[in-house]
């Protein structure tokens, strides 16, 4: 069974048992659980116009949701995928189902399954139907979840054990909607506390961003320039970061996938400051010297690893060495990719040297150029010089996307 650093919750298909609507979903995180979450009929009717369970496409949610002020609604997405292709679609829902995801996302371990009233786990399907006991999961304390889980379960489980459901469905439901009302407030507060603004959120609010409009890129506008960081995340991800966030301008990170095996919550770090995220493939090969299949198996697995751990669609894409042909071309134009190569190669790993780095970057027309940098010390030491002396000729340093 492989190891999830991030969740993934898959939508199976939506169901109507007795006039209530249910998703069955099966959440991949540390070990794969199958779950029936009861949801309200309007998000089952929104995601039923963006679903068809037939023709092998798979549907997997998303656990961003958030209120539109212009459509007055909430909404969400779920990416549409058949064989290599994906699809990013947006749907109308509640806030009771943005609350359920806040439930999930907060949970840290498989075991703490039964902490999320909204999703009871199925049953096998040849046991009987009938009232069994809920017995209370050991939880591992987290400081960070300060609404309780263990006291949760507790209630929770008194409820259940008091009542039986076939003869006091009614009653059941009265107490769940009073206690899972103020589990959900105390969870819709601790969340918003715990999240860090989205890259979307900080770019908005302050990181000058420029959108790649090419399926290949190897320059940007007059005026700005891009720091961009290769073979990450590293033990330097974060230091390199908070350099960033100091002088407050635009950076991008190209992961290689096994590397973010390594440092899952670097990749969240950079994510959750509002920093741009590429790829930069799964093993690091050459893709000038590899079939176009082993190619998009390169592609797909590393955007999938990154989206499952910032649950945001990966489409910027830096080959190994800059080489690539014209599969890797072909590539970037069926998964929606943009491949950011570079104008300006520091070189830094040759002599790990900070004056050299900063040299480099001093004697060159910087201007409309995409910077290529490594993760090392050598870069961090070189950072701020490279930073004031780009500010002093008034050159905007920006993120990619």
């Amino acid at each position: 069974m492989p190891v999830y650093f991030g969740k993934l919750l898959e939508l199976i298909s939506i169901e109507r048992k007795s006039e209530q609507s249910f998703l069955r979903v099966r959440l991949s995180f540390e070990q794969e659980v199958d779950l029936l979450w009861e949801i309200d009929d309007y998000t089952a009717e929104s995601l039923e116009a963006m679903t068809v369970f037939e023709d092998h496409f798979k549907y997997r949610l998303s656990f961003q949701g958030s209120w539109d002020q212009a459509k007055q609604e909430y909404i969400s997405f779920l990416t549409k995928t058949h064989r290599d292709r994906s699809e990013k679609i947006y749907f109308s829902c509640s806030e009771k189902y943005v609350e359920g995801l806040n439930f999930i996302r907060s949970i840290e371990s498989i075991n703490e399954i039964h902490a999320l009233p909204f999703l009871p786990v199925d049953q096998p399907a040849d046991e009987p139907e009938q009232v069994k006991e809920i017995k209370p999961v050991t939880v591992r304390y987290n400081p960070k979840l300060t609404w309780a889980a263990i006291t949760i379960i507790s209630v929770i489980s008194t409820i259940l054990l008091g009542y039986s459901v076939l003869s006091n469905k009614d009653e059941i439901a009265l107490a769940q909607k009073s206690s899972l009302k103020d589990i959900t407030e105390q969870a819709s507060v601790k969340q918003k506390e715990k999240e860090s603004v989205t890259g979307r959120e900080q770019a908005e609010s302050g990181i000058p961003t420029v959108t790649l409009d090419q399926s290949v890129n190897y320059n940007i506008p007059k005026g700005t320039v891009a720091l961009t960081f290769d073979d990450g995340p590293t033990k330097h991800t974060k230091e390199i970061v908070d350099v960033l966030k100091k002088y407050e301008v635009g950076g991008t990170f190209f992961f290689a996938g096994f590397n973010v095996e390594k440092f899952p919550d670097h990749v969240q770090y950079v994510n959750s400051n509002g920093y741009s995220i590429g790829s930069h493939s799964m093993t690091h090969t050459n893709f000038a010297e590899i079939p176009y299949e082993e190619q998009q198996n390169e592609l797909t697995q590393i955007n999938q690893l990154i989206e499952g751990l910032i649950d945001e669609p990966v489409v910027l894409f830096r080959p190994p060495y800059g080489a690539n042909n014209d599969h890797t071309v072909e590539l970037m134009k069926k998964h929606d990719n943009k491949m950011v190569l570079w104008n300006k190669d520091t070189e830094d790993w040759k002599g790990h040297d900070a004056d050299v780095i900063f040299d480099y970057v001093e004697s060159s027309k910087a201007s409309g150029s995409i910077i290529l940098l490594h993760e090392s010390q050598e870069v961090i030491d070189a950072l701020p010089r490279i930073i004031e002396y780009m500010q002093e000729q008034n050159l905007e340093i920006v993120n990619l996307q």
